[in-house]
């Protein structure tokens, strides 16, 4: 067997090999990144594994606010807890605020305000904010079935036994005041240095089989390194990363491993694990070989301690990706994963055989793209895959059931105009098919944002589907899963959605089936981002539980559990949790100074981490049961009307013919073609420290890929993550993996973010490998608006990201420029700052003031800054190109419309150096010409300008303006969906340049802008 420290002598060679093929072999007009991205590390980072959780009682005790005159109020709980028939281990507050003060057994505790993070907030008013209740966390040992617990609180006293919590069903005191809950009990099961991630696991015979990535962190990036002065060489941000590992433990009595399944310094993403009837494990995977995204396995017997040789399982220029596997009841090992080819992807199956697997089939190849699919066997030999598919203009979900050497029909399983997406499946002991999946309102990723909200974000409204397909008929249990892990509040007019997400489903010993949600229900802010939790649910054949929250799986909110259940019922969690949760014992620092000069007293706690930085990925077992009772099988059933084929919504029609034909058109500029590349990149995830509102990162390619059908985009996430390595490097990669050539060519982006009057921007590069850039200590420029007409000197960080831009190649866009996050435009490189983002859907149009959706000082979202208009910046000369993106949660109203010479990153690039570009809120085709140039050019004539322009809407045009250095000059009204027109400028100043753009306004009040040209006219 080889180690892992065998793995790194034998794979430093090949690793490095395989990333300089990668590097090489793009598709045929996409170049090489220039910098290497990996480099394997000089040694294997030592692993330590704990065992599983030992006997302990955790719970949960919920201590909510009081209400005055239907308002609820800041409520004290300060208090004492005395126990009998048990040990107590600790009790401590679930949320680590230093103004909670704890003493032992003893407490000071107030349900409070929330802790006000953005400049929103803060003008508001913390005492404004929603109130939070607080909660206690109790862990005992040892615990009898007469343990009792007394409590002493400032809202009165009560007594809690133990016995009476069961799992899943919440114990009230003081009239509801105080709830109590049963908690899972978590370990951390695989520690190192390493970042570990994406675990999947199966049960073992003593504990568990843990298959998972390990990415080992760049020399010096541990945590973000500080800048304290501009260097003056940046080459140390492209330094390789040390790369990926899939590793195999075994967690239990005995735990052993790592075994290493793939050699250091690797490029892979998300391994799966079956056993097959030999025992020997199989893991796959999808790795970038060869500068291809494919699906590999390998085999690993434990017995033995032998490893079998690498299967390549697909090999195919478009990637290959979220693979999946299970066993049949003989043994044999199933494979499926989501395989793109040509413009959109399919659903494929292969099945282990005696020397390997199958050639993959395809079970589902319907129009649109088809997603993420699930496996599950059946006691009496059937094998059924899930997924969900894009083909109706919305996600829906299906399956297909393998039974006596074939495959059946499909089978809808959920069709309506909702979201019904990421399902997962088992098999229940009466060979009934349980399928659960997401569940969004209509309309997912469609119209949404500041001034228009026809649509429905990405991470809104987010319930849990449950369906049962038994011979063929699909049906749901009576019980909604939804009202049992979120019931509605009592009294409360306005119900908040749940917001619950990547459900997975999976039958205990017992018969009876779990299901594990994410939600953020105990989480918050913190400040590297929203924390999210898992929790579970059991159905006992009439009806859910409610929900068991289990602490300590603390992460984003993409993180899909593995559920194993045990043959005493008892069932574990495994998953990667990173610590998160500890930060909130951290506080904004202008809230500490607040909380100083109120004298209001606070207890400072060290956040525990072996490591440098307090968040890294580790991988964590949570155990709950064993429930009591057996279940028999038998429920009640009723049929769910599902329609075999549905036409899309006539919307996603229409939608699909614009964007037919957008991509359809190509120009001709300087004797070269170009076509139309619509992206954008402002899209933030929950990777951003306050994009608990935006969905996950996996969303935002399902978005670019599917709603917005996008040619191209860029992930807006603050420094990837607060310019934690990590994330960037899970950014980056799902950037890489997300590359279909010839069809969708996502760029490498993030927002660099710093406060007015040096402002936000997004940063573009083509290639992968370039750190984001941390802010200059002491570099930031003075607000200067109450001095109008002093001078404004350039802000030297700003000056840095220029330098770092140029020695990168990369571009930046500015964007809120008239808001407290934009710019008094005191500084401009027109090598690397060549676009501004006119316009965002989350917020408004910065084009000049009373232009339409522009803000004014009574409406302005972000706060009103009138020296950040884009005009402004046009008359100071700076040459910039318009284009449109979201930011927070706004969808499908913000584009970036790029005019490329080819379907690539580097031709995207190249275009935005050019300008050759243009804003707009809808799928609205632009051409603007001046003779032989282009929107975005700058020149020299001795003629009279003529300029010709061409537009096509998604509604008549109500007008359509020209301007002339700030000036409207010439506007027309042409009541006509496809516009086209030329105009002379009868009154050039000879010797001057001056700029020219046209807006666009549809009758529905929809807009474009197209990027100005620059003449100078010498007659």
């Amino acid at each position: 067997m080889k180690s892992a420290r065998t793995w790194w002598l034998l794979g430093v060679v090949p690793a490095i090999l395989a990333v300089y093929l990668a590097a090489s072999a793009f598709s045929q007009r996409e170049k090489p990144s220039p910098v290497p991205y990996i480099a394997p590390p000089a040694e294997p980072a030592p692993v330590t594994l704990g065992t599983p959780p030992s006997k302990q009682v955790s719970l949960y005790i919920e201590l909510r606010s009081n209400s005055e005159n239907g308002k609820r109020v800041p409520t004290v709980w300060d208090g004492s807890l005395s126990v009998e028939g048990c040990r107590l281990l600790s009790v401590r507050d679930w949320e680590a605020d230093p103004r909670n003060i704890f003493d032992g057994n003893s407490w000071k505790l107030t349900t409070r305000h929330i802790i006000p993070w953005n400049t929103a907030q803060r003008k508001k008013g913390h005492d404004l904010l929603p109130l939070r209740d607080v909660a206690l966390v109790v862990d005992l040992a040892e615990v009898t079935p007469s343990a009792e617990l007394r409590f002493t609180t400032a809202q009165g006293d009560f007594t809690i036994r133990p016995a009476e919590v069961a799992w899943g069903e919440p114990v009230k005191r003081l009239e509801g005041k105080v709830r109590v809950q049963r908690m899972a009990v978590t370990s951390t099961i695989v520690s190192a240095a390493t970042e570990d991630d994406f675990p999947a696991a199966i049960a073992a015979d003593d504990g568990v089989f843990v298959a998972y990535t390990a990415f080992t962190h760049g020399k010096g990036f541990e945590t973000r390194p500080q800048i304290p002065e501009m260097p003056k060489d940046f080459g140390y941000l492209a330094t390789p990363a040390g790369g990926d590992q899939v590793l195999v433990v075994r967690v239990g009595r005995n735990p052993t491993g790592p075994v290493a399944i793939t050699p250091p310094g690797s490029d892979v993403f998300r391994p799966t694990l079956a056993r097959d009837g030999q025992g020997r494990l199989w893991v796959a995977w999808t790795q970038k070989q060869s500068g291809r995204w494919d699906i590999f396995a390998r085999s690993y017997d434990p017995k033995a301690d032998r490893l079998g040789k690498v299967l390549r399982l697909s090999d195919s220029p478009e990637p290959d990706l979220f693979v999946t596997a299970v066993a049949d009841n003989t043994g044999r090992v199933w494979l499926a994963w989501q395989a793109f080819r040509g413009n959109q992807s399919d659903i494929v199956v292969a099945r282990q055989t005696d020397d390997g697997f199958s050639e993959p089939e395809v079970v589902c190849d319907a129009s649109g793209n088809q997603w993420t699919p699930a496996l599950a066997a059946s006691d009496d030999g059937r094998v059924a895959v899930a997924w969900d598919s894009y083909e109706n203009g919305d996600y829906d979900v299906a399956c297909r059931i393998w039974r006596n050497g074939s495959w059946g029909e499909p089978i809808v399983v959920a069709a309506s105009a909702r979201g019904e997406m990421r399902p997962s499946c088992v098999f229940d002991t009466q060979g009934r098919l349980w399928i659960a999946y997401e569940d969004a309102s209509e309309a997912w990723g469609k119209d949404w944002g500041a001034l228009e909200k026809t649509g429905t974000p990405l991470y809104q409204d987010r319930r849990i589907g449950v369906r049962v397909v038994a011979n063929g008929e699909v049906l749901a249990p009576e019980h909604d899963v939804n009202d049992a892990l979120a019931p509605p509040w009592p009294g409360r007019k306005k119900q908040q959605s749940p917001k619950l997400a990547f459900p997975r489903i999976a039958r205990d010993a017992k018969g009876r089936i779990w299901l594990a949600v994410r939600w953020s229900k105990l989480g918050t802010r913190t400040s590297v981002g929203t924390a999210w939790f898992t929790h579970l649910t059991c159905f006992d054949g009439k009806r859910w539980t409610g929900d068991i929250p289990c602490p300590g799986t603390d992460n984003i909110l993409d993180q899909r559990a593995s559920l194993v259940p045990l043959p005493d019922g008892r069932l574990w969690v495994v998953q990667a949790a990173d610590n998160r949760w500890a930060l909130t014992a951290q506080l904004p620092n202008w809230f500490v100074q607040d909380l100083k000069k109120r004298n209001v007293p606070f207890r400072w706690r060290k956040i525990e981490s072996r490591w440098p930085d307090r968040v890294n990925n580790e991988i964590v077992l949570a155990e709950v049961g064993p429930v009591a009772d057996e279940w028999s099988g038998s429920l009640t059933l009723s049929p769910v009307d599902v329609p075999a084929k549905r036409k899309p919504l006539p919307e996603a029609a229409a939608e699909a013919d614009q964007v037919a034909m957008m991509r359809s058109v190509r120009i001709e500029l300087d004797g070269k073609p170009l076509q139309l590349m619509r992206g954008e990149f402002h899209r933030h995830t929950e990777i951003s420290s306050d994009g608990g509102g935006d969905g996950a990162l996996m969303d935002m390619w399902r978005y670019a890929l599917d709603a917005a059908s996008l040619d191209w985009i860029g992930n807006g996430d603050h420094d990837n993550g607060n310019g934690r390595e990590y994330s960037w490097w899970i950014t980056q990669k799902t950037t890489d993996l997300f590359h279909v050539p010839r069809a969708f060519a996502p760029m490498f982006t993030y927002e660099r973010s710093c406060s007015y009057p040096d402002g936000h921007r997004n940063v573009v590069f083509a290639y992968r490998g370039v750190r984001t850039l941390p802010r200059l200590k002491n570099g930031r420029g003075p607000d200067l608006d109450d001095q109008p007409d002093a001078p404004r000197p350039h802000t030297p960080d700003t000056q840095m990201l220029y330098a770092y831009l140029r020695q990168f190649d990369g571009v930046c866009a500015s964007h809120t420029s008239g808001t407290d996050m934009g710019t008094d435009w005191r500084d401009n490189d027109p090598k690397v700052e060549p676009i501004v983002e006119i316009y965002q859907g989350c917020r408004q149009n910065y084009e000049m003031p009373d232009a339409p959706r522009a803000p004014t000082a009574d409406y302005a979202i972000g706060g009103y800054r009138p020296f950040g208009f884009v005009s402004l910046a046009l008359l100071k000369g700076y040459k910039l190109g318009f284009q449109a993106s979201s930011d927070h949660v706004s969808t499908h109203i913000s584009y970036c419309n790029v005019w490329a010479e080819a379907p690539t990153r580097q031709a995207i690039l190249d275009a935005m150096k050019k300008r050759h570009v243009y804003g707009s809120t809808d799928n609205i085709l632009a051409e603007f010409y001046c003779g032989k140039h282009f929107m975005g050019d700058e020149f020299t004539t001795s003629e009279k300008p003529i300029f010709r322009i061409r537009l096509v809407g998604t509604e008549p045009f109500a007008k359509v303006h020209i301007i002339k250095d700030n000036v409207y000059v010439h506007t027309i009204e042409p009541n006509d969906r496809t516009v086209e027109f030329t105009w002379t400028d009868m009154d050039p100043k000879p010797g001057k340049t001056s700029y020219y753009y046209v807006r666009g306004e549809q009758v529905d009040g929809e807009l474009v802008w197209v990027s100005p040209m620059w003449i100078t006219y010498r007659p």
